[in-house]
């Protein structure tokens, strides 16, 4: 019986994955979520609903096709900041120099000869049209 004792204590306890513990506390987790009461939701003509980026906006060859007016303004708007913070010399934020290449590499391809294009204005090609019903083809 001493035995037994000596050697609980002289042997180290096998070494644990990293991964134990998380799952200890993530089941942990998970019973003491399943004991607390769901919560009470919204009355049916409360309910807050966002809409998705795809319902603000298409993309297409053309440009960009905004569904709403004022993401339209919002994101135009956001557009011209950035270009402003961009063309300051004393900008240092990292979505300003991000644009600063962005703007001397569209800079360096207008120079490059490229047929017919000529891309030394940067403009950024918005359309305010509604999408184009789709076809039905039955």
């Amino acid at each position: 019986m001493v035995d037994a004792s000596v050697k609980e204590v002289c042997m180290p306890g096998r070494r644990r994955s990293r991964s134990e513990g998380a799952t200890k506390a993530a089941q942990t987790l998970q019973a003491s979520l399943l004991l607390q009461s769901p919560p009470t939701s919204l009355p049916e003509d409360r309910t807050i609903s966002f809409p998705r980026c795809a319902e603000l906006y298409v993309r297409t060859s053309d440009g960009v096709v905004f569904q709403d007016e004022d993401f339209q303004r919002q994101t135009i708007a956001k557009a011209e900041r950035l270009v402003e913070t961009a063309l300051s010399p004393e900008s240092s934020e990292r979505n300003a120099l991000i644009a600063k290449k962005a703007l001397k590499y569209r800079e360096m391809r207008s120079r490059r000869p490229t047929g017919t294009a000529d891309l030394r204005i940067p403009e950024l090609a918005f359309r305010t049209q509604s999408c184009p019903a789709p076809i039905d083809r039955t």
